[in-house]
């Protein structure tokens, strides 16, 4: 509709009402904003759909994608802190590098390799390169030469220091000329004492090695 449309229409509403061109002029003035107000309305909602429509394909894309692999930590079943668990003698077989007299109550020696041995729940054998829910004792590595760092304690009569470590508590402590470490993960429960205690039951053995980085 052009402006001259609008006056013609305008003029023919009121016949009888006196029309000035000022009065035409303001009415005209009105409905072009109308006009542009209607127009940015319906280009508000026209946003809000497609960022509504946005959004479903982020998230449909995404569904597509691999998940992230499970931490390692679902692999003991979720267990949570026990509080009270105990130390226990073992008496079963041994594994190379390292032997054993104490582990928690219910644990089994999962296995060893050059550089480390686990002690696990029987449900948790996830490999040795695995240390989440589990104690690891090895040898600290190589190409580490500052000193321990922790608490200092005592095992037995050897020098050691207790810290805590991406959510493990960690034994360092000097056996003659090997710095053992003995990893425990947090959500174990043990305690400090209950540490060191399965420390002073460890013997390192010649065919232990310690690794580098």
């Amino acid at each position: 509709m052009t402006d001259l449309d609008l006056t013609d229409r305008l003029r023919k509403l009121n016949l009888n009402a006196e029309t000035t061109d000022e009065t035409i002029k303001r009415d005209v003035l009105r409905g072009r904003g109308a006009a542009r107000r209607r127009t940015v309305r319906m280009g508000v909602a026209g946003l809000g759909i497609a960022a509504v429509a946005a959004v479903g394909v982020t998230v449909a894309v995404n569904a597509d994608q691999d998940r992230p692999p499970a931490i390692a930590q679902d692999s003991s079943d979720g267990q949570a802190p026990s509080g009270d668990l105990k130390l226990v003698n073992y008496t079963g077989a041994q594994e190379p590098g390292f032997v054993i007299t104490k582990v928690p109550e219910g644990f089994v020696l999962e296995g060893a390799g050059p550089f480390n041995l686990n002690i696990a729940r029987p449900d948790n054998l996830t490999g040795l390169d695995v240390f989440v829910e589990k104690v690891v004792v090895m040898l600290e590595s190589s190409s580490v030469t500052g000193a321990p760092e922790g608490t200092p304690v005592k095992v037995g009569d050897l020098d050691g220091w207790l810290r805590v470590s991406d959510g493990a508590k960690v034994l360092t402590y000097n056996d003659g000329d090997k710095r053992v470490l003995v990893q425990v993960w947090e959500s174990l429960g043990l305690t400090d004492d209950q540490i060191i205690e399965l420390a002073e039951g460890v013997t390192v053995t010649a065919e232990a090695q310690a690794g580098v980085g």
